[in-house]
């Protein structure tokens, strides 16, 4: 990678890691749909690369359930475990965006703001490629 392509990522990473940030999230991951990583930014370790291709294949999942009943677009999945909640957004054709959250974190600003974040990312992403 290139400088100028370096200092586009640092700046794509430096907008996830605000909006992480400013929501107190447990962590927040870009990703293609095949699963391979992009960009994490994780308060704890664990294996990043493992749960991103978990998360691509509930996607797929999801995808084929909405083409299933009638070419439904999917805008997300919300998955409440026990102490976390993971939020996976549909990005393009191409990339997902993985985002955790715990009971300290303000989901409600991702939740109304998530196509304008992901509007970014993607527009970000895109000046890389």
């Amino acid at each position: 990678m290139n400088d100028s392509n370096l200092q586009k990522m640092d700046g794509l990473y430096q907008f996830l890691d605000d909006i992480k940030n400013q929501s107190n999230l447990e962590g927040i991951i870009f990703a293609h749909r095949n699963g391979e990583l992009i960009i994490e930014n994780l308060k704890k370790e664990f294996d990043s690369k493992s749960f991103t291709s978990m998360c691509a294949s509930v996607l797929e999942s999801a995808v084929g359930i909405g083409e299933t009943i009638g070419e439904q677009e999917i805008n997300k999945i919300i998955a409440e475990l026990a102490e976390k909640t993971i939020l996976i957004f549909k990005c393009d054709n191409k990339t997902f965006l993985i985002i955790i959250v715990n009971r300290e974190s303000n989901a409600s600003l991702i939740l109304e703001t998530f196509n304008e974040i992901i509007h970014k990312v993607v527009k970000m992403y895109s000046f890389l490629i």
